[in-house]
């Protein structure tokens, strides 16, 4: 049962991903408003692709040209393609883009981005900044 405060996978457009979501509002039992947890956009509620209920437009709307189309990818997915065991999170360790790393707290997940002593990981839930290669 869906309810307000619960989560629910749905399609965010802007991380233009299927990810998941903290329910705001629910109309009939179904989720109306949501919230990305990873973006923290609010938007309408827009079913995951392929799942029941989700209604795919045929057409365009008039005067516009037709979008082309997405390609969601699981966070599932993506973690999958990245090689290699993971590696436990130390701010001392050095992490490269691509990396998969298992945090204490907010588990399993990869790094998307490399700055000096920074790094961006992307979890199931969320994309932290942390540390990494201090001494």
């Amino acid at each position: 049962m869906i309810k307000a405060g619960g989560e629910v996978d749905a399609f965010c457009v802007k991380c233009d991903l299927t990810l998941a979501h903290t329910v705001h509002a629910v109309v009939s039992g179904k989720p109306v408003k949501v919230e990305c947890n990873t973006c923290h956009a609010v938007h309408r509620y827009r079913a995951p692709a392929g799942a029941a209920g989700a209604a795919a437009r045929t057409t365009p709307k008039k005067g516009r040209e037709p979008r082309e189309k997405r390609v969601v990818t699981s966070f599932d997915d993506l973690l999958a393609a990245r090689k290699g065991a993971p590696i436990p999170y130390s701010p001392r360790h050095a992490f490269a883009e691509g990396d998969v790393v298992e945090h204490p707290t907010f588990g399993r997940g990869f790094v998307s981005g490399v700055r000096s002593d920074k790094v961006e990981v992307t979890f199931r839930s969320d994309v932290k900044t942390l540390v990494h290669a201090r001494s």
